[in-house]
């Protein structure tokens, strides 16, 4: 009885260990870790960690290199210390100049920090050193960073949407439309009808008037021609011409003239 005791002792202290390993091995597993494998620990300020958690990838240049060990406050300062450990087979490439930043991975957002090589002139990286946090480049960034002014942006997008939509209801955006289609239209019919009338009042009338005028003309040139009329007698009758060039010219005139002048003289005398 003591015997079978012992042995069932034995084997459960036997599968209590087999279950710790394999509780150790998915836990190293899943943190990416190796149980003989050295590391460096390493800091980084952020404002904000976005949703970033222990456990976290650490990348390097896009290479898993570690993991965030711990996530705390700063007591001294409003930020909070991300601690990372990095593989030490990697650290050379870690240097005192490099930056560090979160991003976003996955369909899920799964958030992880994002580590850039340094100049290979700066020294490696100690444990226990403080990396510079990078300013953000992309739009998720930016706004993370800048969460008031973003909200401000956002507002505005919102108050637009708001614009659209109450457009878009009723198909109010349509009526508009044709509305101004329909005034267009209008405007540029009203314009061909202006053209039209000048062109009428230029061309019908003018044209009209133009046409009666020279035949009054004509009319009045086909008289004188013809000897009608006073100017028509004038120009056409030739004893009226004699009898003016008699009048104005020649013995006549002169007679005349010299008739004018004795008469004159004779009534200064008396």
């Amino acid at each position: 009885m003591e015997s079978q005791s012992s042995t069932q002792l034995k084997v459960g202290i036997y599968l209590a260990i087999g279950i710790a390993a394999i509780l150790a091995s998915i836990f190293f597993l899943g943190a990416d870790k190796a149980i003989f494998r050295k590391y460096v620990k390493i800091h980084a300020y952020f404002d904000s960690t976005q949703g970033l958690a222990e456990g976290s990838v650490v990348s390097l240049s896009g290479v898993t290199v570690g993991n965030v060990k711990s996530i705390t406050f700063l007591e001294a300062e409003n930020k909070l210390d991300v601690t990372m450990t990095i593989d030490e087979k990697y650290i050379n490439r870690v240097r005192k100049d490099s930056e560090v930043e979160i991003r976003t991975q996955g369909a899920l957002g799964d958030k992880f920090v994002f580590v850039f090589p340094g100049d290979a002139r700066h020294p490696v990286v100690q444990e226990g050193d403080v990396l510079a946090v990078a300013k953000p480049t992309d739009l998720i960034g930016v706004i993370s960073e800048r969460g008031g002014e973003a909200g401000r942006i956002f507002d505005v997008i919102n108050e637009v949407y708001k614009l659209a939509h109450t457009m878009n209801a009723d198909n109010r955006m349509g009526k508009i439309m044709n509305n101004f289609e329909t005034a267009s239209v209008a405007l540029a019919q009203a314009s061909k009808d202006a053209q039209k009338m000048v062109g009428t009042v230029n061309g019908a009338r003018g044209g009209e008037k133009m046409a009666h005028t020279l035949d009054r003309l004509d009319a009045i040139v086909t008289k004188i021609d013809k000897g009608e009329g006073t100017l028509g007698l004038l120009i056409n009758d030739p004893t009226l011409h004699n009898q003016l060039k008699s009048a104005l010219g020649g013995t006549t005139r002169k007679n005349h003239v010299k008739s004018l002048l004795r008469t004159s003289i004779e009534k200064e005398d008396e």
